[in-house]
C-alpha cells in the first residue's frame, strides 16, 4: 500500500506538501505542485488515512448510535433515518447494539468515547443511564427518550406520559373496563412515563376501571410468553395497552394461540408506530413517533457546531387508529397529534 512518503518521492516534493494537498491546508500549494502530487497519488493508487486526517483537525466525521436492540423494527427504522441524515452532512453513522444488556450499553459508551466519535445519539436500555463518560470526554449526546435534565445531555422525545394517557383514554372510550398495561422492565427507559400516563387516564375516568400491570423485555417473544399466561386466565383483561409495538405483536400472537379474537375478545394497542404495525393481523392501533423528523433534528443539533447548553425538545406524536382496538368511524384514521 502506497504511503504519503511514496507520493512525495514520486512528485519530487515533501510529505508536508502531500498533507497540505489532501487536507486542503493549512498552507497553500502552487497549482503545478498540486497537480504533480495528485498525479503521483493516482499512479500509486494512494488512499489517505481518513482517521489520521480527521484527528489532525479534531473531528472524525463520525456519529455513534446506541440502541437497545437493532433487531427491533423501530430501532432499525430509526437507524436508517439517522444514517441518511448523517450521510447528507458527510458523516458516518456507527451503530452499537446493546442487545437489551445494560453492561453492553456501558461498553458501547466507553468504546465510542475512546474512539473519539464526534457525537452520539442514544436510546438507552436504562431509565437512568450513567452518561458521565460522555460529559468527561466532552462528547455531545442527544437521547431520543425522556432523560433527567440533571444528566447534562440533550433530548428529543415525544411526551410519553401524554401519549400513554391518550392511548389508554381511547381504550376506555370503547367501553372497556378491564385494561392491562404491558410495560417494559421497571428500570427501562420510558417505563415510568408509560405507567404515569396509563394511571392518569384510569384515574380520570368517570367509570371504575380494573387494571393489571404486566412486564416483559421489549421483544415480541418474551411478551408472547407473558401474554399467554395472562390471557389464559378467566379474569383476563378486556384490553391491553402495550408500551412498544414489539410487545403488541407478542400479545397478538398469544391471542391467536389461545383462540381469542382481536378486538372482539381482547383489544390491543401498541406504541412506536413502525411501518410493520399497519400489516399485523389485525392492523395495529398504535402511537406513532415521528422518527424521520426526530432523526433529522438530532443530527442537525449534533452537527451544527456544538450543542452548548443541553436542550430538551418535545416532538409531535399521533394516535393511529386501526382494527386492533375496535371499530371506528371511517374518518377517524388518526387523531390526537400532540406537541409541546
Amino acid at each position: 500500500m502506497a504511503t504519503g512518503r511514496d507520493v512525495a518521492d514520486r512528485a519530487g516534493t515533501s510529505t508536508a506538501v502531500v498533507s497540505y494537498v489532501f487536507n486542503n491546508g493549512p498552507r497553500n500549494v502552487a497549482p503545478a505542485t498540486r497537480e504533480r502530487v495528485l498525479k503521483a497519488a493516482a499512479e500509486l493508487n494512494y488512499q489517505p488515512n481518513a482517521l489520521a486526517r480527521a484527528l489532525s483537525f479534531g473531528k472524525t466525521s463520525s456519529i455513534g448510535l446506541i440502541v437497545p436492540d437493532i433487531a427491533n423494527r423501530f430501532f432499525g427504522e430509526l437507524a436508517r433515518a439517522l444514517e441518511e441524515s448523517a450521510a447528507q452532512r458527510g458523516n458516518l453513522l456507527l451503530i452499537g447494539d446493546s442487545g437489551l444488556d445494560p453492561e453492553r450499553e456501558r461498553s458501547h459508551i466507553s468504546a465510542f468515547v475512546e474512539r473519539r466519535v464526534d457525537s452520539v445519539v442514544l436510546v438507552s436500555v436504562m431509565d437512568e443511564p450513567d452518561l458521565t463518560p460522555f460529559t468527561r470526554g466532552e462528547v455531545p449526546v442527544v437521547t431520543l427518550h425522556p432523560v433527567d435534565p440533571g444528566q447534562g445531555v440533550s433530548s428529543i422525545s415525544i411526551d410519553y406520559v401524554a401519549a400513554a394517557e391518550t392511548a389508554t383514554r381511547h381504550l376506555i372510550s370503547h367501553g372497556y373496563r378491564s385494561i392491562a398495561l404491558f410495560n417494559g422492565p421497571g428500570d427501562s427507559a420510558g417505563s415510568r412515563q408509560h405507567l404515569d400516563g396509563f394511571n392518569a387516564a384510569v384515574d380520570s375516568s368517570p367509570e371504575t376501571i380494573s387494571t393489571i400491570h404486566l412486564r416483559s423485555q421489549i421483544a415480541r417473544g418474551h411478551a408472547a410468553q407473558v401474554a399467554l399466561d395472562a390471557l389464559a386466565r378467566t379474569d383476563r383483561p378486556r384490553a391491553v395497552y402495550c408500551s412498544t409495538d414489539e410487545q403488541a405483536y407478542g400479545v397478538l400472537f398469544a391471542c391467536n394461540r389461545l383462540g381469542l379474537t382481536v378486538p372482539d375478545d381482547v383489544a390491543v394497542t401498541g406504541f412506536d408506530g413502525t411501518d410493520h404495525s399497519a400489516y399485523s393481523m389485525p392492523p395495529l392501533t398504535t402511537i406513532r413517533q415521528p422518527v424521520p423528523e426526530m432523526a433529522e433534528r438530532a443530527i442537525e443539533l449534533l452537527t451544527a457546531g456544538g450543542l452548548g447548553a443541553p436542550v430538551h425538545e418535545s416532538a409531535q406524536f399521533e394516535l393511529v387508529l386501526r382494527e386492533s382496538c375496535g371499530p371506528h368511524e371511517p374518518s377517524a384514521a388518526s387523531l390526537n397529534r400532540h406537541s409541546s
